[in-house]
């Protein structure tokens, strides 16, 4: 048995938090529409009885990437609210609180493209799997795309960079205490594109909000374009400055499809490694270019856990073993990502399974045994033609 087979038996150890009961000091759920927080009015705060939520009218459609099985959901604490740590700035924010089996966790989540909406998908799936969740519409309603909003708002472009994620995590960390009479044992961001450049800024700028990062195919222009339209003051998120996370103990998973153009995701990763080391470098940041993935996803991509998922391993979820570092101190050494016959639902059966290697490693075939499976492989360094490791 190889050190890598040995790693893997060794991530694959169940990881099951305790579920938290509620104290009998927290507040009701109604009663937190009265809570006071700095620059916040909570506008509503109301117990969603299990199965009843309902997507607002115009809500954007979801794919199966998605969880949009609301009418399976536990009964949960739906908190609304607005920040202004501005005169010009109108932050909304949701905080969902599973009413039972809280594992005692806080998920944020972000936004693709350019914000403008709650996305309740990723709130439903964060208390499908037991989590306190919270997300912002980054301070403007809108479509994705548009950027009407912040023509000559120059407060307005600053909460989108990052002040509004920063503000939801803050403001949604004192909901969590104020309901459950505890703070999160751990808090964690997921998400990707936009929502991928938000947690890395989160890791810069913020770097005590969260104690782990899942950061997917990060756009890194995005904020500096807007930023220098509206002459506002730049953040260069490229500039990796991540000490002050490193010295707290976080952790930053960052993944890009290799079909997505990553160049800059592992110029970012690398420039990571120059500034404090490939040996500290280990110790806190992992980068995974995902073979034949597009933009967040797409493609014959086997599935590799960037959903929440009840009970998730972290040999097979992204997600788990980003929580299984950051608690257990044990970095993944690969992610098993498994192909079923139909996406998303396991119980359809599994077509093939592969590892997903820490870069500048990818996945080679041993020779031996099917392709179809993840055991026959294992993660080396592949040259390339210029003599690089790593991606050309």
């Amino acid at each position: 048995m190889n050190h890598w087979h040995r790693a893997l038996l060794i991530s694959a150890l169940p990881f099951m938090p305790g579920f938290l009961p509620a104290s009998a000091n927290a507040a009701t759920c109604d009663g937190l529409a009265a809570l006071l927080l700095p620059n916040t009015t909570i506008n509503s705060a109301q117990t969603v009885a299990a199965g009843t939520f309902v997507l607002p009218p115009g809500s954007p459609r979801s794919d199966s990437s998605f969880f949009s099985a609301f009418d399976t959901l536990r009964a949960f604490c739906r908190v609304q609210g607005i920040v202004r740590p501005s005169t010009d700035s109108h932050i909304e924010f949701e905080v969902w609180l599973p009413m039972s089996g809280w594992n005692g966790r806080y998920m944020g989540a972000g936004n693709g493209g350019f914000g403008g909406m709650i996305n309740y998908y990723r709130l439903a799936e964060a208390v499908n799997a037991g989590y306190a969740g919270s997300t912002t519409d980054t301070g403007h309603r809108g479509t994705v795309m548009a950027t009407g909003w912040a023509v000559k708002h120059p407060q307005k472009v600053i909460d989108f960079n990052d002040r509004a994620v920063h503000e939801t995590a803050d403001k949604s960390k004192g909901i969590i205490r104020a309901f459950y009479s505890a703070n999160p044992t751990r808090s964690y961001f997921n998400s990707c594109s936009n929502g991928g450049r938000q947690g890395i800024v989160e890791a810069l700028r913020y770097p005590a909000d969260y104690d782990g990062v899942l950061a997917g195919a990060p756009s890194f222009n995005l904020g500096r374009e807007l930023a220098r339209r509206e002459k506002t003051p730049q953040f260069d998120e490229t500039i990796p400055n991540l000490k002050a996370f490193r010295e707290r103990g976080g952790k930053l998973i960052l993944y890009h499809g290799a079909n997505d153009g990553p160049g800059e995701t592992v110029k970012f990763f690398e420039r990571v490694l120059s500034t404090v080391g490939q040996k500290n470098a280990t110790e806190f940041v992992q980068l995974y270019v995902v073979p034949e993935m597009g933009h967040c996803g797409g493609g014959p991509v086997p599935e590799f856990g960037l959903r929440l998922q009840p009970h998730a391993g972290s040999l097979h979820s992204m997600v788990a073993a980003l929580e299984h570092w950051v608690e257990n101190g044990v970095a993944p050494n690969a992610i098993i990502a498994t192909k079923y016959r139909v996406d998303e639902n396991p119980a359809s059966g599994i077509v093939r399974t592969r590892p997903v290697c820490p870069y500048p490693m990818e996945a080679r075939w041993t020779g031996k045994g099917s392709v179809d499976e993840a055991a026959n492989y294992v993660c080396d360094v592949v040259p390339k033609p210029d003599g690089r490791a790593g991606l050309k």
